[in-house]
């Protein structure tokens, strides 16, 4: 896919919201079938996790996946097996959409292959699982089977240094977005972990992240970090230039109307209650794109929700925009 040359961008209206407490409880991710089905990574209360299989009907269809303790990220493959990291167990398990387990991997430590608290993941382009090694502070790539191909990273907070790598996103050239925690920035390493550039820890307050996690890359190059002391979603363009910024605007879902409705209770809660705080994300730990259809999707952790916006954005060619200026300049639309 060749990124396209300048965006305009005409906005990025809110969508729907899907799921709710006892369903959606602490979602840390989530993942998407063929047929359309939503999968999202929750931590229940206390310890423990699970995968819960919802649609956009907002129906609580069931669980998937055991033996969790602190589930963080997951992604999955081309055949539909989803591969989930747990920083509580040190370990990558893997699960196929009917819940069947399919491997597992890991150990603590910090030799090749081991694993210290384990968090964000992603496929390279050759189909290898890139896992961010978050208390080791590097990034260690594996096969899709386990096995240690490669590492990159050193704690510092110099170039090309991490603090508590988190999210992790590749993007169309194969170049490498690592999320550094507690250096509160954006890195960009080449596929071998070559620094080549930072993002989000400069310019006006506005740009800048504080504790970023989860991160993705959309169909057009834009970057999305979830950016969760600052409880929002943070969006860059291909360059690490700051656009704009997703605090939430959430609708009652579905599956939450059904049951507020039936309980008088909850219902009188509802209608005595201020409903901007109510609305607003609640430290969001990842964000996602589902292909292009121009959907991205905010697991809501503090609110155990999901928050849906849809990208209205047309793709420009050289001629059908003005040479980008060699300094800034003031303007009105």
């Amino acid at each position: 896919m060749t990124m396209p040359y300048a965006l305009l961008r005409a906005g990025f209206p809110f969508h729907q919201t899907i799921g709710m407490r006892r369903v959606t409880t602490y979602p840390t991710d989530i993942a998407f079938g063929d047929d359309g089905m939503i999968f999202t990574l929750n931590r229940t209360d206390g310890a423990g996790g699970e995968i819960r299989r919802t649609n956009w009907d907002d129906e609580d269809l069931d669980t998937i996946g055991s033996g969790f303790v602190w589930p963080v990220h997951m992604v999955r493959d081309a055949d539909e097996i989803f591969y989930v990291s747990d920083e509580g167990n040190h370990t990558i398990t893997k699960w196929d959409r009917d819940g069947t387990s399919k491997g597992k991997w890991g150990e603590q430590g910090s030799e090749d292959g081991q694993l210290n608290r384990p968090s964000g993941m992603a496929f390279d382009s050759d189909g290898n699982l890139l896992v961010a090694d978050t208390l080791n502070h590097r990034v260690q790539k594996f096969t899709p089977d386990g096995k240690f191909i490669s590492k990159f990273g050193l704690f510092g907070d110099a170039a090309g240094q991490f603090n508590m790598p988190w999210g992790l996103a590749v993007e169309e050239d194969g170049n490498i977005l690592v999320v550094d925690w507690r250096n509160d920035r954006v890195q960009r390493v080449s596929p071998v972990g070559e620094f080549i550039a930072e993002f989000g820890n400069g310019g006006p307050e506005i740009t800048r992240l504080n504790r970023p996690a989860g991160i993705a890359v959309d169909h057009q190059g834009d970057i999305y970090v979830a950016d969760r002391n600052n409880n929002r979603v943070a969006q860059f363009d291909t360059t690490g230039r700051y656009v704009d910024q997703f605090i939430g605007d959430a609708t009652l879902s579905k599956s939450a109307r059904t049951y507020i409705m039936s309980n008088a209770k909850v219902l009188r809660a509802r209608e005595m209650t201020t409903l901007e705080e109510a609305k607003r994300l609640r430290g969001p730990v990842s964000v996602r794109f589902n292909g292009a259809d121009g959907l991205m999707y905010i697991p809501d952790f503090g609110s155990h929700r999901v928050q849906v916006y849809r990208k209205e954005a047309y793709e420009l060619t050289p001629d059908e925009i003005w040479a980008e200026p060699k300094s800034p300049f003031l303007y009105t639309v």
